[in-house]
């Protein structure tokens, strides 16, 4: 039997009232309560889809706020930082107003202090007024740079995700527009000076044509100068490094743009194979109509060959090469003069410049930063080729063991030389008056002798005497009161005695007239006074009697040139830098046979010790030139110069006389560092006979500076310039107040 429950019966209760009772009741019943059940559905996803964009508006919310903090922490970490630099600022401008504008400063207060106090006061007025003005006023002239390109924020809300999407879109596309829009619009800036400060105005609609660019047919004026673009067109078939190298030393103010760049070697082959085609096709037209071979086609035959090869075997690859360059000008006809000047310049480099006409604007843009080139003529060449022709190569002069000499002109590089460390030791300085060579010699001597090396100057202008004496050397002035005796000599030797004897015979030919002078008898009686003893001059005119050459060598004894070459005195080479000052010898009649005389002792002298370097300088050099015997000594002593450790440095301003005198050239010959300062025009023709010039180089010759040279060493030269260092300017400069100011 069954046990009925509470519930049990509840749930029959339940069923009996509820049973329908007829069969249409019973169908809408269950419709009814099939609607119920989808409203409950609905409601309940209603109810869970409002949940749950509650909690992700809750999370937004909470991002928010925490990217709200962050900010404010960052805000927060700005202001920390301003306040910081404030405080530092304020704490130095307390520390400048205690030690220079309070009452407690260690400074006086006089006029000075006051006329400080003063301008920094207004420096600070004129900083505070400039911050205003920039914090006020935009110095933009149109609104381009402060567009800002939208950004796109993501949301992990669908709904929100595709509004941000399509929100972006929107702007992104408005922002493009304005681009488009505010780009055509032209900038203007007007500035204006008011006092201090530079106002700014700006124009933002309006349109104009700028008048800054104006082009022409054959140039374009940009501002107040004026350009003429043209392009290497043709090269010569035989390149050197040294291609360009006239054209970068010459005076014509141009710039030059190049474009490099790889291409396969395919294409150069290609060429060079239709090239090498064409070379035989016209060698076997000849053999058809029975000529002989071309030898100019059958070497460009081999060429190409060779070529071909280099290509093949990559020792070459291709290279596509353009150059463009721009001259520069004040003027339309200046402009056309470096026209011409660039015209027959290129011609005697064998290069053809082409000019650009018309399109200047398109070609200017190949000389900005923008590294395209807009004008495409260009060429394919082999990559030796293009290397030799960049512009990057030039002479360059510096041996780092040697003396600072100056700068090259070509590079700014330094140029250091040491005259001991070539084939000879030997230096010219050569110009005219006023070009500085003194200068030159100068700086020269005082850079050697702190290398330790000893200088000896034959000084017939006394310039070198203050230069001597600042260093500490020794000043040997000769004048009637204090002369030399010529026939003083510190060897016994007989050879020594026997050469002495030979320099004092063309020593005495510049006193005995041509008629008179008897070598043989000379040196007859010379010898025999130095056999006797003590040589003097009384003793050699008693010796001569009655010879018409004792009348004229009593001039040095009793007349008027006694003291000078009549004195007991010896010369001595004991001193580190020593200068034989012959001012006081005030005509060539006595400095000539002087400048000789010395030289011939000093070598004597310089015979004698060979370890120690010196550096022997004679100035006026010409005057060496001017009696036959004379000059083979002085060559003689060029030549023998490095033997004995020695270089000869001459020094002189009439180059002519050594261009135009067989022993003057090979005086230059055997002088293995030449300095050349500016020349006379007329000179200019014979100088480019001994030194290897280019024309240009001759004609800038004749207009050099002072202090600018060509400096010809090992088979190279370079155009310098001389520096004299600031602790060398009261040394080297003959009155060096009148010079700095």
């Amino acid at each position: 039997m069954k046990k009925v429950t509470k519930n049990t019966r509840l749930i029959q209760k339940a069923n009996t009232v509820n049973k329908p009772k007829r069969k249409g009741e019973r169908a809408v019943s269950s419709k009814r309560s099939s609607k119920m059940y989808r409203g409950n559905i609905v409601n309940n996803v209603i109810t869970g889809i409002k949940q749950i964009n509650l909690s992700y508006r809750l999370k937004e919310q909470s991002e928010n706020l925490s990217h709200a903090v962050q900010k404010q922490e960052f805000d927060l970490k700005i202001l920390q930082h301003k306040y910081n630099l404030l405080k530092n600022k304020n704490k130095g401008l307390q520390e400048i107003e205690e030690k220079m504008l309070n009452s407690h400063s260690k400074l006086p207060k006089d006029a000075a202090t006051e006329a400080l106090k003063a301008e920094i006061a207004r420096l600070m007025d004129i900083v505070a007024n400039q911050s205003e003005i920039i914090a006020k006023e935009t110095y933009l002239t149109n609104s381009l740079s402060l567009l800002q390109k939208p950004q796109f924020f993501s949301n992990k809300n669908p709904i929100k995700l595709l509004k941000n999407y399509l929100r972006f879109q929107k702007e992104l596309s408005n922002y493009k527009q304005r681009i488009l829009s505010d780009g055509k619009i032209e900038y203007q800036f007007i500035l204006q000076k008011d006092g201090d400060m530079l106002k700014l105005n700006q124009q933002e609609s309006k349109y104009y044509k700028s008048d800054f660019h104006k082009e022409f047919k054959s140039y374009l004026q940009v501002g107040e100068r004026f350009l003429r673009f043209y392009y290497l067109a043709d090269i010569p078939a035989y390149l050197s490094p040294y291609v360009f190298f006239r054209l970068i030393t010459s005076s014509l103010p141009f710039t030059l743009s190049i474009f490099i760049e790889p291409t396969p070697s395919s294409d150069l082959l290609k060429k060079a194979r239709q090239r090498l085609s064409v070379l035989e096709m016209q060698q076997n037209e000849r053999l058809k109509q029975g000529k002989i071979r071309d030898q100019q086609i059958d070497k460009n035959i081999e060429e190409a060959s060779s070529f071909i090869d280099e290509l093949v075997h990559e020792a070459e690859k291709g290279m596509v090469y353009a150059l463009y360059l721009q001259l520069e000008a004040g003027t339309e006809k200046e402009l056309q003069q470096y026209h011409k000047q660039l015209q027959n310049l290129a011609s005697s480099m064998e290069l053809t410049f082409n000019q650009y006409t018309f399109g200047h604007k398109q070609a200017f843009k190949g000389f900005l930063p923008f590294v395209s080139d807009s004008i495409k003529e260009n060429r394919i060449l082999q990559s030796t080729a293009a290397s030799y022709l960049l512009p990057f190569i030039s002479k360059q002069l510096s041996n780092p063991d040697g003396i600072f000499l100056g700068v090259n002109a070509y590079n700014n590089s330094l140029t250091f030389i040491d005259p001991f460390t070539t084939r000879n030791n030997n230096v010219n300085i050569f110009g005219v008056s006023g070009s500085g060579k003194s200068v030159t010699a100068k700086v020269l001597m005082n850079r050697l002798y702190m290398r330790g090396v000893q200088i000896i100057v034959i000084d017939p202008e006394g310039e070198y005497v203050n230069l001597a004496k600042d260093l500490g050397g020794e000043v040997i002035q000769f004048s009637r009161d204090n002369g030399i005796n010529p026939f003083y000599i510190q060897s016994a030797k007989e050879s020594d005695i026997l050469d002495h004897i030979s320099t004092l015979k063309t020593f005495f030919r510049f006193f005995i007239p041509e008629h008179h002078y008897e070598g043989a008898v000379l040196d007859e009686k010379l010898i025999e006074l130095y056999d006797n003893g003590s040589p003097n001059f009384e003793d050699l005119l008693k010796l001569l009697g009655n010879h018409p050459m004792r009348k004229d060598l009593s001039v040095l004894s009793t007349g008027s040139l006694r003291g000078v070459f009549n004195s007991n005195r010896s010369l001595a080479l004991e001193n580190d830098i020593i200068v034989l000052d012959l001012h006081e010898l005030k005509k060539d009649e006595k400095r000539d046979p002087a400048m000789y005389l010395l030289t011939s002792l000093i070598w004597n002298l310089v015979n004698k010790n060979t370890n120690r370097k010196r550096a022997f300088f004679i100035d006026e050099a010409h005057k060496l030139l001017v009696d036959p015997e004379v000059a083979v000594f002085y060559r003689e002593l060029v030549k023998q110069a490095r033997k004995r450790n020695v270089g000869v440095i001459s020094v002189t301003q009439d180059v002519e006389d050594f261009l135009n005198n067989e022993y003057g050239k090979a005086i230059i010959t055997n002088s293995e560092t030449k300095i050349l300062l500016k020349q006379s025009y007329a000179a200019l023709d014979e100088i480019g006979t001994i030194y290897p010039m280019t024309d240009e180089e001759k004609q800038q010759l004749g207009h050099l500076d002072i202090g600018e040279v060509f400096l010809f060493r090992e088979g190279e030269h370079i155009r310098a310039n001389i520096l004299v260092l600031p602790y060398e300017q009261p040394l080297v400069f003959t009155d060096f107040s009148e010079n700095t100011e």
